[in-house]
């Protein structure tokens, strides 16, 4: 499965773009967004409709494939789109970015379930598609990523070298960075992975099948060396020329957007030392969005605070608009450790796969950090990885490959201190 947001996406992207500049032809662009995206859930779910907004709706509800807030939403769109045809008509009548918040929200709620949702129904494809395959003798099914992070220690640590010493082919599995990864590898439909620590520690304390299949092989590293936590600001809005200490101090009223189901949500709350209920508790609100959404996030508030991926860093650090209002650097010493602390990660594998390869889980990663330390000293592998990743891990669609391989380099240097700062 390769990760690509796709034409719905796309058009949702597109519609933010006009709400501020042309609020009118945002209307428009908002419900064909609506429409694409309900569109894309009835092909998946094999349902048949008129690829109409009134006509999807109706049939996916009917399903129960549209949970009811999300069916509201919908209808705020479709209102909305149906005001602004007629409002095109009236020369008198004129429509400001004010008056479309409603519809921008709404439009916001869809993309966050649909960007789930589709994610959920891709990933039970592949899992529906490894249940009908017959595991073949000697091949090893490795969870494949195309986050920068992981996919560099998977590009670098020899591990099909290794394997195919030990007469094993390795079959890469794409599949979403989530806690099902730890559970795949528990059921044997995969037998490697590399997750987050933490989150595999928890699984296997929280869940009897995880504790009995899966071990911990070793740590890899730190994602960005455990600074990778930052709230992004637009110039211009309600945050600018706030301090840290005066944001960390009295956030209320903040706006925050995060992917929900993320640890990024986890570092948020890490940052901030409370959790969900303390965050309404200091008067800050959550916008749970999707996870490919980038700057166009701040045509719905300039006000808004995003924390992100360092995709969206990146792009932000290339536009004079964005600042960091707060990063790890900025933050205590204590809560530094514990975000340094959360962004270990780990390779896992499945005790039966070790069992039939005769390995012992500190042997097999010795063996394979010892690899992946040699390749950040040679300057050709290195290199080598740098193009990899620049051709197959994920960025925004818009992001130019000069912008691809200066964050490729970046977080490869700030991750496992590969190459130059």
């Amino acid at each position: 499965m390769t990760v690509n947001e796709g034409e719905p996406l796309r058009l949702y992207r597109k519609a933010l773009r006009y709400a501020e500049s042309d609020p009118e032809v945002f209307l428009g662009a908002a419900r064909r967004a609506a429409e694409s995206i309900l569109l894309d859930i009835a092909l998946r779910e094999a349902v048949g409709s008129k690829p109409t907004l009134e006509y999807l709706l109706t049939a996916l509800s009917a399903k129960n494939l549209v949970p009811p807030k999300v069916a509201l939403a919908v209808r705020t769109i479709q209102n909305y789109g149906n005001y602004g045809s007629h409002a095109q008509d009236a020369s008198t009548e004129e429509i400001s970015a004010d008056d479309v918040q409603p519809c921008l929200t709404a439009l916001t709620q869809l993309a966050a379930w649909y960007g789930q949702t589709s994610a959920s129904l891709a990933e039970d494809a592949v899992r529906h598609d490894l249940l009908g395959h017959q595991r073949r003798t000697g091949t090893t099914r490795l969870a494949d990523s195309t986050l920068i992070v992981v996919k560099a220690v998977l590009l670098g640590c020899g591990l099909e070298a290794a394997l195919a010493r030990r007469n094993h082919r390795v079959a890469p599995v794409q599949l979403p960075w989530s806690d099902h990864l730890v559970r795949d590898v528990s059921t044997r439909l995969l037998d490697l992975a590399v997750y987050n620590e933490q989150r595999v520690d928890r699984l296997l304390q929280a869940e009897r099948d995880v504790h009995e299949q899966v071990v911990t092989v070793g740590r890899v590293g730190h994602s960005m060396g455990g600074r990778n936590f930052y709230l992004l600001a637009a110039r211009g809005g309600r945050w600018d020329g706030a301090t840290a200490q005066e944001f960390l101090a009295d956030p209320a009223g903040a706006q925050i957007a995060v992917p929900k189901q993320s640890d990024m949500f986890g570092n948020l709350l890490s940052a901030l030392s409370t959790d969900e209920a303390g965050l309404a508790d200091r008067g800050v609100t959550v916008l749970d969005v999707p996870h490919h959404l980038g700057l166009e996030l701040f045509h719905l508030n300039r006000d808004v605070l995003a924390v992100g991926g360092q995709n969206l860093r990146m792009h932000a650090q290339e536009h004079d608009g964005y600042f960091e209002l707060l990063n790890s650097d900025m933050l205590p010493p204590p809560i530094r450790a514990r975000l340094r602390s959360a962004a270990a990660n780990v390779l896992i594998a499945n005790r039966s796969w070790l069992a039939e390869l005769d390995l012992h889980p500190a042997d097999l990663h010795r063996e394979l950090m010892r690899s992946f330390h040699e390749c950040g000293s040679d300057d050709e592998t290195y290199e080598g990885i740098v193009r990899d990743l620049v051709t197959h891990a994920s960025f925004p669609p818009e992001t130019l490959a000069e912008s691809r391989e200066r964050l490729v380099r970046h977080v490869l240097f700030e991750s496992y201190r590969w190459g130059r700062p």
